[in-house]
């Protein structure tokens, strides 16, 4: 099943990945299926990211469990 993950490009969003983990951020980058081994992807900025830790992640759409726009 397609999450259209193009239409949160821009987007305040809250996704739930594979693990259960939450993840708060602006989606900044899509890139399609067809540019990236037959899936969709997105990158989104961390909402609160500290120095130590990652300031964006990568998410191929197998990876999201849920996504919704804040």
């Amino acid at each position: 099943m397609s999450k259209q993950l193009w239409n949160y490009l821009r987007s305040t969003v809250q996704v739930v990945n594979s693990d259960g983990e939450i993840i708060k951020g602006l989606v900044t980058d899509f890139v399609d299926e067809m540019d990236n081994d037959e899936q969709d992807e997105i990158t989104i900025l961390i909402d609160g990211s500290s120095l130590d830790g990652p300031t964006e992640v990568s998410l191929y759409e197998s990876e999201i469990s849920s996504i919704k726009e804040l």
